[in-house]
């Protein structure tokens, strides 16, 4: 039997419905439209311009996002699902450090020994000037 390879490309091909978007990337643009708009032409009656258009693409960005985000072949539903899976259904991964059992004792005589070496070398110097 004859096998064709079809290049990746292809499969992933998604058809356009109108003005170069897909069904999805048209009904969300047309959702964020309807939301946009109507926000930007009552909104600016009640509050600041600066106001309505942060607002304006704080609810767009998701809406747009919605059609037109893709991760790995990931929708956006799906990569938040996935995150929110990761940080709060699924257990972290922790990294189990054990240190010895007289570590602390280990680091306060190193201290100790530091500190004895500096007085030497304080008193070595003391000697030498006194010395000359």
């Amino acid at each position: 039997m004859i096998e064709i390879k079809v290049p990746k490309e292809i499969t992933e091909y998604k058809s356009k419905f109108m003005f170069g978007l897909t069904v999805r990337q048209f009904i969300s643009l047309a959702a964020a439209l309807g939301i946009c708009v109507p926000l930007y032409i009552f909104g600016k009656n009640f509050m600041p311009e600066d106001l309505v258009s942060w607002l304006i693409m704080l609810i767009g960005a998701p809406v747009l996002a919605f059609g037109f985000f893709r991760f790995h072949g990931m929708t956006f539903e799906q990569f938040l699902l996935l995150i929110f899976r990761q940080k709060f259904v699924e257990p972290q991964r922790r990294k189990y450090i054990e240190l010895p059992v007289f570590w602390y004792c280990r680091e306060e005589i190193i201290e100790e020994e530091i500190a004895h070496q500096t007085a030497a070398i304080k008193r070595q110097k003391g000697r030498n000037k006194d010395g000359k």
